[in-house]
């Protein structure tokens, strides 16, 4: 059953002029890791409310099976649902409730809460892009690179405040593993790697079934969000690839035994969706040369610019020109301009106590544009060359899918 009542109650309560805030107390992507330690028998922070799994049945289970497809946001399981029939048996024979991402919607930040549990303005991943002043650097949080491709002055362990979530999970006899295609993953989860759809398939069976439990099993997909950023969501190509990535999953779910899978429950979410912008029309900021000189600067004299990604910008000012700036651009794009002042007051990144790393990497200036990319078009082209975005509150990029159900009721 698709929930389309949560979601219309969402934008009632949560929204804003077309714009859509996180639900972080409820309906609220950052409270499913604390859901499915929930179910394994760990108390280790806010949960969804309990209606998102009132179809699980009370019996307890020994497997969580999490499969995060990036990007895949509400609209887009809706719309294709008559075209898989993974989607389809879902969206029959489980609750599908829709969930508000975090601020800012995207993977960096949304996959630090994942695996720590806690906000942005509790572990200060502002986005994709992050400027530590501390060591006077930007770098991309994933894949922790600066922009010379080299690794940060900072230390991995300084790249966020909030620690990882796995080891208390083992504290409490949870074993972690991590089916990615990536080669590490945060720290207390065994890593399972994978480099093929058809590789993913056979990995997460073996890890399920292997694992000891009771145990919490995430498997991600990075493939649809790809398509996305590169075609936009009502593209043919995309459409195959979420079709692809759906097959992936259900072989995957096929190829558990019949006993693990009346023992493990599967739980079907997404990091964030996506909103199409247009290339022809994304804002380029370098051409906004009185931006530029506005512009903290590096020990080196060159501005400080990558902060924060095309939907979520982040401009780290000097001092006697943040309200000129933020004016200026209230009154040229069609944004949401938010100072540190209204940030902190309506909980943007988050309803919890900012930390200090938070404090000192948030811009003066934050700025979520309706439907467009705004970004530094003259060093970082590719960018403002994406059709799908996202990480910002338009509900296609804020609303999320959440499925569960057990693995037997599912497997044809």
């Amino acid at each position: 059953m698709l929930r389309t009542d949560v979601a219309e109650d969402l934008r009632r309560e949560f929204g804003e002029e077309g714009l859509l805030f996180p639900d972080y107390e409820g309906y609220c992507f950052a409270n499913v890791p604390h859901t499915v330690a929930s179910l394994l028998g760990a108390d280790t922070g806010r949960t969804l409310p309990e209606d998102a799994l009132a179809d699980v049945g009370d019996d307890e289970v020994e497997n969580v099976l999490v499969v995060l497809v990036d990007g895949l946001g509400f609209r887009q399981w809706r719309r294709e649902r008559d075209h898989h029939g993974l989607l389809d048996r879902l969206s029959s024979a489980a609750r599908i409730t829709p969930l508000t991402s975090i601020y800012p919607s995207e993977t960096a930040a949304a996959m630090e809460t994942f695996h720590t549990g806690s906000l942005p303005a509790e572990h200060g991943v502002v986005g994709w892009n992050v400027y530590e002043p501390t060591a006077d650097e930007e770098f991309e949080a994933l894949p922790f690179l600066n922009k010379d491709g080299e690794r940060p002055a900072i230390s991995r362990e300084e790249l966020s405040a909030a620690e990882s979530l796995y080891p208390e999970l083992a504290a409490d006899g949870i074993s972690a593993h991590h089916v990615v295609p990536y080669e590490t993953t945060h720290e207390g989860a065994r890593r399972h790697g994978y480099e093929t759809l058809e590789e993913f398939a056979e990995v997460v069976p073996e890890t399920v079934e292997a694992a000891d439990a009771p145990s919490y099993c995430f498997a991600y997909l990075p493939h649809v969000d790809a398509e996305a950023h590169r075609t936009g969501t009502d593209s043919a190509d995309y459409r195959e690839t979420v079709g692809e990535v759906l097959s992936a999953v259900e072989s995957a779910l096929a190829g558990l035994d019949g006993d693990t899978a009346e023992e493990t429950l599967v739980v079907v979410t997404a990091d964030h969706g996506h909103v199409n912008t247009d290339p022809e029309r994304n804002v380029n900021l370098d051409r906004r040369e009185a931006l530029v000189a506005a512009l903290r600067q590096h020990a080196d004299g060159t501005p400080v610019k990558f902060s924060g990604s095309p939907r979520n910008v982040h401009l780290h000012l000097r001092a006697d020109r943040v309200e000129e700036v933020a004016e200026a651009l209230r009154a040229d794009l069609d944004s949401r301009v938010f100072e540190p002042a209204e940030i902190f007051d309506r909980e943007l990144f988050g309803d919890v106590g900012p930390s200090e790393t938070f404090r000192r990497r948030l811009g003066d200036v934050v700025v979520s544009h309706r439907n467009l990319g705004v970004w530094w078009g003259d060093e970082e082209p590719d960018n403002l060359g994406y059709v799908g975005m996202h990480g910002g509150l338009h509900p296609e990029e804020m609303l999320v899918p959440f499925a569960a159900i057990r693995a037997d009721e599912l497997v044809e």
